[in-house]
């Protein structure tokens, strides 16, 4: 399972708000729920009627019982007394993922990645939207924020664009939200870095943490829409990246305001290190240079919680390894022996000093981020078999373990370990989910077993089988299933089509109980099609 808590965009279009509600569900209850905080008992539908009764705007927090960086949230955020108090002012609803109805309302709301919270006003416009990994301080700012100012952030964007100039309020709106959340085609990637680029040169000039944020993102945006040429060899960023890049080597310049940005900063990837280095070895040395700066100053910054820390020492090596001048085949091989040894340390001595099974999740998350980064399997390994007895959700570690035991050349261990980790799984989406990676991995590590691998697919289809399953998630995996099992197929030489279509028959079983006017049913319907 991936790990990475940033960045998360998807290829899905973001849904409109303004669709017809799912029908009303209670709330469930869930584990572990931070108990500070007065969660609405009730729908999420029945929250927006009590809002617009009371004109309170609904705070969601969207997350998951397995999801290490919820659990650092909910340890390290949702406990603070700023947050706690600001929190009274709205109406909070916490959705589960797995709870009645979540996927759908997900699917209305353009929500995907766990954790994210996220503000409307009641009539369901959406005011600011938040994930892991910034100074936590900023959380209890940004409600501040969203009850002084009711005007949509897409409306904020667009008037930005427009050359309306933006009062510090609501440039700091726009540099909160957390932009890598958002649900965007790879189409409106180019768009959405020219308009968050137009918002930093409308912000006030004195705004210059914010600009960062927002320039960073623009550039985050203007390098994915430009990835597949920058995969080319050769291949040089276009004007508006290269002036982005630019943007961000100034921010890095200053350093007290980068390392405050370094949430932002941490989200460049790998299409935006390969900009940078298209741009010749002496800038990208110096750009290198100046980031790893960034990254360890941030690394050490008490304003970042412990997991957010690593992250920055994981975010230090990728930049590394994508801006070394000399590429190798192995993980790890290009990085400096010290930043190998100092990133070691740092995942032991955090590892040592937490052990509260909640605030330490997102720790091993980010510690086994690292290990993988440096090539030291063997370490990850013996970290995630260790957390497994410990956790909450072990099955979310087998998985983990499984991906190690995969890339040290352990293939039934691996097969095993993600078998265990579906049977294990709790939750409609999560089942799925987990059912997905199982059978990526069979597609994998066993090709040549169609029985078995039509008796997996077949049962994992079945998770979907229910109402309101076949949303935004699950249309993510769905269609990374289909790719997956027709590249088996043509690998073979049509010689599964037989599985194809057993597997294409049970998912009509599904869709034909799925309304035809319903985005589920389209997608339900497209799963192996031509196959059929």
């Amino acid at each position: 399972m991936s790990r990475r808590a940033l960045p998360w965009i998807l290829l899905l279009a973001l849904a409109s708000c303004q669709r017809a509600a799912p029908p009303p569900t209670l709330r469930a209850t869930h584990a572990n729920e931070p108990p500070d905080i007065a969660w609405f008992d009730g729908s999420l539908q029945g929250a927006f009627i009590v809002a617009k009764r009371e004109n309170r705007p609904v705070l969601i927090y969207w997350g998951a019982e397995w999801c290490p960086f919820c659990h650092t949230l909910k340890s390290t955020v949702f406990s603070r007394p700023d947050f706690i108090a600001k929190a009274k002012l709205f109406l909070p609803v916490y959705l589960d993922g797995d709870d009645e109805g979540a996927q759908r309302w997900g699917e209305t709301f353009g929500i995907q990645g766990y954790p994210t919270l996220i503000v409307l006003d009641p009539d369901r416009h959406e005011i600011i939207r938040l994930g892991a990994g910034r100074d936590v301080s900023q959380y209890a700012a940004a409600l501040d924020l969203a009850l002084e100012d009711v005007h949509p952030v897409d409306a904020l964007l667009q008037s930005a664009a427009a050359g309306q100039p933006l009062a510090l309020d609501d440039c700091r709106r726009l540099a909160y939200n957390s932009w890598d959340l958002d649900t965007l085609e790879a189409s409106g990637y180019a768009q959405r870095a020219a308009a968050l680029q137009a918002a930093a040169r409308q912000c006030p000039a004195d705004a210059k943490l914010e600009r960062a944020d927002l320039d960073t993102f623009a550039a985050y945006y203007q390098a994915s829409a430009e990835s597949a040429a920058l995969a080319d060899a050769g291949q040089q960023p276009s004007a508006a990246l290269s002036g982005l890049i630019d943007q961000v080597t100034a921010v890095l310049a200053q350093h007290d305001n980068a390392v405050a940005a370094a949430g932002a900063l941490s989200s460049l990837d790998v299409s935006f290190f390969r900009a940078v280095h298209a741009r010749g070895p002496k800038f990208a040395a110096q750009f290198g240079d100046g980031y790893v700066a960034i990254m360890d100053a941030a690394a050490s910054d008490p304003r970042y919680v412990l997991a957010d820390q690593l992250g920055f020492v994981d975010a230090k090596l990728r930049a590394l390894v994508a801006l070394s001048p000399v590429k190798a085949k192995q993980p790890g091989a290009t990085l400096p022996k010290a930043a190998v040894a100092a990133a070691r340390a740092r995942v032991d001595a955090a590892l040592a000093a937490e052990q509260n099974i909640y605030v330490r999740s997102g720790l091993v998350n980010a510690a086994l981020n690292i290990l993988e980064e440096v090539g030291d399997y063997p370490a990850a390994y013996q970290v995630a078999q260790a957390e497994i007895g410990r956790a909450s959700a072990p099955y979310y570690y087998k998985a983990d373990l499984a991906e190690i035991a995969e890339k040290l050349g352990h293939r039934d261990e691996a097969l095993a370990l993600l078998g265990q980790a579906y049977q294990e799984s709790q939750g409609a989406a999560t089942r799925f989910q987990w059912g997905q990676a199982w059978l990526s991995g069979l597609l994998r590590l066993a090709p040549k077993d169609a029985p078995r691998i039509q008796s997996a697919g077949a049962q994992v289809l079945s998770e979907l089988d229910g109402t309101d399953r076949i949303y935004l998630r699950a249309r993510v995996e769905l269609g990374k299933l289909d790719r997956e099992l027709r590249d088996w197929n043509s690998a073979a030489k049509d010689a599964h089509r037989d599985v194809l279509q057993s597997l294409h028959a049970r998912m009509q079983q599904i869709c034909v109980k799925i309304p035809g006017g319903e985005p589920a049913r389209a997608s339900c319907d497209a799963f192996l099609q031509p196959a059929a």
